[in-house]
């Protein structure tokens, strides 16, 4: 019985064989055949071993493969995300830097023109400003006839006529404004901030502007000078509305046109995510962008994806390293107990019924239940992600939503007229203008403006109710989508929304009134054929007094 159950590899033992008629050399010829068949084949402990080896040495190999893909595609996804938070953050910084400068810009225009000087006080003034807040590389002045009157430092173009098209724009918006990069008659690629000056009695005296060197140092360039590029060969640029790099680790890209069209792609989506670009270089890298709303820059955060990889296998390496002992350990105990399965058969049996009773043992780390670091990761993923959503549910609200009267924007208002209108949907718009804006905010403030702006947001989602939306379209002109409703109902709602805000108490003491224009969906081929036509009809309401509603024809 032993023999059937362990075939041919049977432990030696003294057999005592009936010889009983046989000689003595008969005796020992046979003795010697019966000693040779036990003896022959591979022992056990041998072959469990080798079993054993193999078994431990194919896990150690397939967990580590497992191990590598798993970890490569975690940290790739990992990355992805943490270079959208990164590009976030550096879009944030630099929003937060120009608006600063616009402030500091601001506040010298209006010192200017309250306290007049001699030109050589004024040109030491802009010559302090300049070095004490070290945002602009140059300040000039340029009056309203784009001639330049003062400059710090001396460009030497005193007295010469400015005549570039962001200078020119700047001049005619009579605002503030951001220029868009462009090549200066210094040469230099630059970038332009610039304030209007007014004099005390209203009068329009030009600009002041601030000029921001691309090429060369500057606060602007500080700020992002401190993202450089890092260890892992993440680095981060700046791309222009125009394709152009305003900013990029190598200089010599500052002011060239965007090479690779997955990159400007990303510009066209609008706004902030990931990506995985493949570049012309036949590089893969993994992307996180954001824009900066200020000057419709894109920031795009990117990691090679070689190095990702590179990364991957080293962790891989490193681990399997610390894994190599645990395997050692276990084959040589596995090797010491196969040479015990030589003992006597009664031995051997139970370790076989014991090693029937388990599984060889798994060497390769389970990690999602065991390892410490791996469980720290998977919590720090997961956070990533939660912030990541909220992050997302944030910018999308931004995105569709006005800041200060939180009503939803003139974009919503586009993407859902275009809607309504593929559906064929019934519906009126009525565009209204708060009737003589400018006098609320030079009367009482542009806080007291903003004040009425946003009573005038709840008034407007207060009277139209749930079924109908509410939007600003920009400055203190809003917009009604009107559903299901026709001419005469639109224009009835319309009337009743005009003599509420006229008789409802405002943030200031002056008698609010809006004139309105009110155009029916007449099967419209676009959304701004529809506009132009309640534009026009508000632009008639305005024409004609004002403090009324007006329905297109």
């Amino acid at each position: 019985m032993l023999g059937e159950k362990m075939g041919d590899y049977i432990p030696i033992y003294k057999v005592r064989v009936k010889t009983d008629g046989c000689s003595a050399a008969e005796e020992k010829e046979i003795m010697g055949k019966k000693s040779g068949r036990w003896t022959q084949g591979i022992k056990l402990s041998t072959v469990v071993g080798l079993l054993s080896a193999f078994i431990l040495l194919s896990s150690a190999i397939m967990g580590s493969l497992v191990n590598y893909l798993n970890g490569r595609d975690a940290l790739a996804a990992q990355t992805l995300r943490l270079n959208q938070y990164h590009a976030g953050e550096l879009a944030r910084i630099g929003g937060t830097a120009i608006r600063n400068m616009q402030n500091s810009l601001q506040e010298t225009a209006d010192y200017a023109t309250d306290n007049p000087a001699a030109p050589e006080m004024n040109r030491r003034k802009l010559e302090y400003f300049r070095k004490s807040n070290g945002f602009f590389n140059s300040l000039i002045v340029i009056d309203e006839k784009a001639i330049l009157t003062y400059n710090t430092p001396d460009l030497g173009l005193t007295g010469q006529k400015i005549d570039t098209p962001q200078i020119v724009k700047a001049l005619s918006l009579k605002k503030p404004y951001l220029s868009s990069p462009y090549i200066a008659p210094t040469g230099r690629y630059l970038v332009t901030v610039s304030q209007p000056l007014f004099a005390r009695d209203g009068s329009y005296h030009g600009i002041l502007a601030g000029s921001i060197y691309l090429e060369e140092e500057n606060r602007l360039g500080e700020i992002l000078g401190t993202q450089s590029e890092k260890e892992d060969g993440s680095y981060f640029y700046v791309i222009d509305k125009e394709g152009e790099y305003v900013y990029h680790p190598d200089e010599r890209k500052i002011g060239e046109l965007v090479s690779d069209e997955a990159i400007r792609e990303l510009y066209a989506q609008g706004q902030s995510g990931t990506e995985q670009i493949h570049a012309k270089n036949d590089k893969l890298y993994l992307a996180g962008y954001a824009f900066i709303p200020q000057t419709e820059w894109c920031v795009v955060f990117q990691t090679p994806y070689a190095n990702v990889v590179d990364f991957a296998k080293q962790a891989t390496f490193q681990s399997s390293l610390y894994m190599l002992p645990a395997v050692i350990v276990v084959l040589l105990l596995t090797l010491f107990v196969s040479r015990k399965l030589s003992m006597p058969l009664h031995t051997l049996a139970r370790y076989i019924e014991s090693l029937a009773n388990r599984r060889a043992p798994d060497v390769v780390p389970d990690v999602g239940d065991w390892n410490y670091e791996t469980k720290m990761l998977k919590k720090a993923i997961l956070l990533a992600e939660q912030k990541s959503r909220e992050a997302e549910n944030d910018l999308l609200r931004e995105a569709n939503h006005d800041h200060l009267t939180g009503l939803l924007n003139r974009r919503t208002l586009e993407s859902l007229t275009e809607e309504r209108i593929q559906q064929e949907d019934k519906f009126s718009v009525v565009f209204l203008d708060i009737d003589h804006f400018k006098s609320i905010n030079d009367t009482y403030g542009h806080q007291k403006g903003d004040e009425v702006l946003r009573e005038m947001g709840r008034i407007l989602t207060e009277q139209v109710g749930g079924d109908h939306s509410c939007f600003r379209y920009g400055g203190e002109e809003f917009v009604l989508l009107l559903s299901d409703l026709g001419e005469e109902e639109a224009l009835e709602l319309a009337e009743h929304i005009r003599t509420t805000v006229e008789s409802c108490p405002m943030p200031v003491s002056k008698r609010i009134t809006i004139s309105l224009g009110v155009a029916f969906h007449k099967g419209e081929p676009t959304p701004a054929k529809l506009f132009r036509k309640a534009d026009f009809a508000l632009y008639q309401a305005k024409e004609t007094g004002r403090n009324r509603s007006v329905l297109a024809v």
